[in-house]
């Protein structure tokens, strides 16, 4: 397999940072869920899912900007030495 083409360097974004957070959030609501069986901290997580989901999928379109073509026209490759192996 061939390390694929990236035109653009890859940075965090706030959208990253988001992330991060709610996947902290969730994690902290299952752990009192997990100690302190309630529908509130099940709800807290719940919402933390969502959320995630929501996100996750607009940071994988971020992500995809980085390495196709149609998003690059134009621009140069910048880990060209990878790319006759």
């Amino acid at each position: 397999m061939t390390i694929a083409t990236i035109y653009r360097q890859p940075v965090e974004t706030a959208r990253h940072e988001q992330l991060k957070v709610e996947c902290m959030k969730y994690f902290k609501a299952m752990e009192k869920l997990m100690d302190r069986p309630s529908r509130r901290y099940a709800e807290q997580a719940r919402k933390a899912t969502i959320k995630m989901k929501d996100i996750a999928h607009k940071r994988g379109l971020e992500l995809l900007e980085l390495y196709a073509p149609s998003k690059n026209e134009g621009k140069e490759p910048i880990n060209v030495r990878y790319k006759n192996r």
